[in-house]
């Protein structure tokens, strides 16, 4: 499926495991750049060499942290300040 989506940076937070896996590994065959987000730096490892292995290509940025917490809500909105897609 084309949602012509090239060019966009999308967020799902949770990204790491169940739907929110299943969004941003979407989101990446459709050459979106994809914030993926998690609480561990295994987990959000684990998830970016997954995705990998189905789009090899795939525009893919790690983001390390409990986004419940304010100051982890703050980091990622200074490091990625233009977000087109949020889940």
């Amino acid at each position: 499926m084309k949602l012509k989506f090239e060019n966009k940076t999308a967020l799902a937070t949770g990204s790491t495991a169940g739907i929110g896996f299943a969004i941003i590994r979407s989101l990446a065959a459709e050459c979106t750049r994809v914030i993926v987000s998690g609480r561990t730096e295994a987990r959000v490892s684990e998830g970016i060499a997954s995705i990998r292995r189905w789009h090899p290509n795939a525009k893919l940025d790690p983001f390390v942290a409990n986004l419940a917490n304010a100051d982890a809500a703050i980091e990622i909105g200074r490091r990625f300040p233009s977000v087109d897609i949020l889940h």
